[in-house]
């Protein structure tokens, strides 16, 4: 694949974003690919996907273009302190790179998934705004950031989320109802929990991870079969 890496100014968040994309070795003239951005979890970077999983072994294969996404321990939502992470996810950056490559501008051809945080960031991205994307997935995401408050988490989660009493006022809950398809992978550390979350939801789909490599298997089923579940 080729391996782009762009350097840019995010207006969302007010700030310069570092973005790695990959995009099929030989694109043909005129053809426009889907897109998969993907977002790293908390205290880690963009290359978190980069150094867990083979991407271009699967995104090659599949016709896949992808975006690797600096999100600065944002949990990639609009913060209540006005750095717009969800704006910049769900509506300035698939723009962006719609412009620069040739990357489809159709909803439909756009996925978001994530780790952790990142895994959070990507189920909140579909909640808030599922006419930006055909569907999610999230490895061992994070469903309550409630969890994050009274720990050392850095940032301070509130500066992200604002007082933990509101976070289901100010629009930080992740309900389990979706209206494009969710897929969750989880280690047995995080399964039951994630099943139980699932339970009350709505176009949810939980599946275990088999092996230690957790992105690299989640990554590959997600491309190869799992955005169309």
């Amino acid at each position: 694949m080729n391996w782009i890496q762009v350097q840019t100014f995010a207006q969302g968040p007010h700030t310069y974003v570092g973005i790695e994309v990959f995009l099929p070795q030989k694109p043909e003239s005129g053809e426009r690919y889907p897109l998969l951005m993907l977002l790293h979890d908390h205290g880690e970077d963009r290359t978190q996907w980069m150094r867990q999983a083979r991407l271009e072994r699967y995104a090659s294969r599949e016709g896949v273009a992808l975006a690797l996404i600096d999100g600065n321990q944002s949990c990639f939502v609009n913060s209540v302190t006005g750095y717009a992470w969800g704006d910049y996810l769900t509506k300035e950056l698939p723009e962006k790179l719609a412009g620069w490559f040739p990357i489809s501008e159709r909803a439909e051809d756009h996925w978001v998934m994530g780790v952790g945080t990142g895994g959070y960031g990507a189920l909140m991205a579909v909640q808030n705004a599922p006419d930006c994307f055909a569907g999610a997935a999230a490895v061992n995401p994070v469903l309550d950031v409630s969890c994050l408050y009274g720990t050392d988490y850095e940032p301070n989660p509130g500066y992200i989320f604002g007082e933990k009493e509101s976070l289901e006022e100010k629009g930080y809950a992740l309900t389990g109802r979706f209206q494009v398809p969710v897929r969750i992978y989880c280690d047995q550390e995080h399964l039951e929990s994630a099943r139980k979350w699932a339970e009350k939801g709505q176009q949810v789909k939980v599946e275990a991870l088999k092996t230690e490599d957790l992105l690299e298997e989640a990554f590959g089923a997600y491309v190869r079969g799992g955005r169309e579940a």
